[in-house]
């Protein structure tokens, strides 16, 4: 299996790739990211055999279908999406790198050999539209126009396509901007921590593991084309989540006051200004894609689980570099 995945270095992007390099496909990487600032996530399959990491901005449309061409893949997985918050950043990365992947994929599909048409597939992920603000930013805007134009163009070419829809994604190395990023960073450092919109916005929260192995699953089940949602059904208020955080905290970090870690959550704002639920269905991702998540608390385990022992690892450099300084 031959898969190539842009945007690889990125929070989804590159557990798509550890996971599709440890089922022993050949993953190629496309990344703007320079090679010289690490991807953590990736140490671990650096040097294996069958990967490799391409230094590139995918909206180099020329680039990209020599590159395409070149690899020959079985599935395009297109994950990459810009940096910048600057409007015309926006439309180029999102909307220019959507459309020069389509047809990068679109000539590589149309010219490759009978068995690859057979069971190629473009892939790519969208966010839940009610897990999105109202009213919506330029960001998500741009966003949205790019999943319509995918799977708009897609059809119009007749290229099989696969629009993976999944709310809030959660794991290790998340983004420091997240809330559990925020909150976990906040608890270890025995610092309160404030919930927006009263703690009362839901999101459908789904572990990065579980969102990954459904875009592999998408991108190789046999029938796979069209939209499918991807949820393990944990619908959870902010407070939710940060009260279970808290519970599993105390059982294998208590704190040294001996008050629970859930003592140091607020909330603020108003209930008015949160989000509702996504309500997705995954009983179409399961029954095509042959998809079976380890579910919500997996997911919270091996997040806390990482969280202690890069918090507990931090503590030993710290007190090392204290001693070595005496």
């Amino acid at each position: 299996m031959r898969v190539l995945v842009t945007g690889g270095c990125g929070f989804v992007g590159s557990t798509v790739v550890r996971l599709a390099v440890e089922r022993g496909y050949n993953v190629l990487n496309i990344d703007r990211r320079r090679k010289s600032n690490p991807t953590p996530t990736l140490g671990p399959i650096g040097n294996r055999e069958g990967y490799a990491r391409l230094e590139a901005d995918v909206t180099d449309r020329a680039l990209m279908r020599a590159v395409v061409r070149e690899f020959a893949p079985d599935a395009v997985i297109h994950l990459a999406a810009p940096e910048s918050d600057d409007p015309a950043a926006l439309m180029d990365g999102e909307i220019g790198g959507a459309f020069s992947m389509l047809e990068a994929a679109r000539g590589w599909f149309e010219s490759a050999p009978a068995p690859v048409r057979g069971r190629f597939r473009l892939v790519h992920l969208e966010r839940a539209e009610s897990d999105m603000p109202d009213p919506l930013d330029r960001a998500q805007a741009v966003k949205g126009a790019a999943s319509s134009l995918i799977e708009r163009w897609a059809r119009a070419t007749a290229m099989p396509a696969v629009t993976c829809v999944a709310g809030a994604a959660f794991g290790p190395w998340q983004q420091r901007t997240s809330l559990l990023s925020r909150l976990l960073a906040a608890l270890m450092h025995d610092q309160p921590f404030a919930i927006p919109a009263a703690g009362e916005t839901v999101r459908d929260w789904l572990p990065v593991r579980d969102l990954a192995e459904a875009i592999l699953a998408a991108a190789t089940a046999p029938d796979a084309e069209g939209r499918v949602d991807i949820s393990v059904g944990a619908e959870r208020r902010d407070i939710d989540i940060a009260e279970s955080i808290c519970g599993l905290l105390d059982e294998r970090l208590p704190r040294a006051s001996g008050a629970s870690w859930f003592s140091l959550v607020k909330t603020e704002g108003s209930p008015r200004s949160a989000l509702s639920s996504p309500m997705l269905d995954s009983s179409e991702a399961e029954r095509l894609l042959g998809w079976r998540p380890h579910g919500f608390h997996v997911g919270l385990d091996r997040l806390l689980s990482w969280t202690i022992a890069s918090y507990e690892a931090s503590r030993a450099r710290t007190s090392a570099m204290a001693v070595a300084a005496e």
